[in-house]
C-alpha cells in the first residue's frame, strides 16, 4: 500500500460553493476534541483547531466526488466519517495514528478547502516521513494506521476566513486494498 495518495482538482468549481457554506458556519463551529477510549476531549496539547460535524447538504457533493476516486484506486468501503476543520494562528495536531473509538478506520483523508493562494502558512501535512504542502481543492487519502500530524498553522490576520480549511474524514473497514495505479511513487498522483 502506498504512503499516500494525492488527488488534484477534487471538487474543481464546485470548492467555493462548499467554502462559502463552511465559512456561513463559523458560529457552528467548537473546539476540536481527540478520542480518548470510548470518549472525547479537548487536549490542546495534542490538538488545537475548531471543527464543524457536518457538511450539511454538501455531504452528498462530497461523497458523490469521493467513491469513484476509491474505486478507481481499487479500495471498497464501509461507514466514511466527515468533518470540517478550521486551524487558525498558532492551531496544530501532533502526531497521532487515526484509530478511533470502534478500531475500524482504515484510510484517512484531507481535502484542503482553502482558496490560491493560500492565506496562511505553515499547516502541512506529514505523513510518516512525508510532507504534504496544503494545495486548495486537493485530496490526500493515506492509511488510517499511519503516524501523521499537521505542522502549526501560521494565520497573520487572525480572521476565521483566512484559516487553514480541510474537510477530514475516515473510511472504515471493508477498505481493503485491490491494487492501486501502476506507478507506486511514494504520493502517486491520479
Amino acid at each position: 500500500m502506498p504512503e499516500s495518495w494525492v488527488i488534484p482538482r477534487f471538487l474543481g468549481s464546485r470548492r467555493q460553493e462548499l467554502l462559502d457554506y463552511v465559512l456561513c458556519q463559523e458560529q457552528q463551529f467548537s473546539a476540536a476534541t481527540v478520542s480518548m477510549g470510548a470518549t472525547r476531549a479537548v487536549v490542546e496539547g495534542v490538538r488545537r483547531a475548531r471543527i464543524l460535524e457536518s457538511l450539511g447538504n454538501f455531504e452528498r457533493l462530497f461523497l458523490d466526488h469521493l467513491k469513484p476516486i476509491l474505486g478507481e484506486l481499487g479500495l471498497e468501503f464501509g461507514r466514511i466519517e466527515l468533518q470540517v476543520t478550521a486551524s487558525n494562528d498558532g492551531d496544530y495536531f501532533r502526531s497521532h495514528v487515526d484509530g478511533g473509538p470502534d478500531g475500524t478506520r482504515e484510510i484517512s483523508f484531507v481535502y484542503f478547502l482553502h482558496g490560491e493562494p493560500r492565506p496562511f502558512s505553515g499547516g502541512e501535512l506529514k505523513i510518516r516521513d512525508s510532507t504534504v504542502t496544503p494545495c486548495g481543492d486537493t485530496l490526500v487519502l493515506f492509511p488510517s494506521n499511519s503516524v501523521h500530524e499537521v505542522l502549526p498553522v501560521h494565520v497573520p490576520t487572525g480572521q476565521f476566513a483566512d484559516s487553514r480549511f480541510t474537510v477530514n474524514g475516515w473510511i472504515h473497514r471493508g477498505a481493503a486494498l485491490k491494487g492501486y495505479l501502476a506507478g507506486g511513487s511514494a504520493c502517486p498522483t491520479i
